[in-house]
């Protein structure tokens, strides 16, 4: 997955992301992460993620599926 954080005035984080599909584990390696849970774009390009609120949003031009 290819990720570039972008700003937000939310308290949560937001993730520009070039993939429909991403994984989200809320930062495990700073220790301070949740159950890994693969998240889909497809419907809307964003999603929150149910556990760490992270929001990740599909970048401007990003294809949807495999063609």
């Amino acid at each position: 997955m290819t990720a570039a954080a972008a700003t937000s005035s939310s308290p949560f984080e937001t993730i520009t992301v070039t993939t429909a599909k991403v994984a989200c584990d809320g930062n495990s390696a700073e220790g301070l992460g949740h159950p890994r849970v693969y998240l889909d774009l497809t419907a809307d390009g964003t999603i929150v993620c149910p556990y760490c609120s992270r929001t990740y949003v599909l970048a401007a031009g990003a294809k949807i599926g495999h063609h």
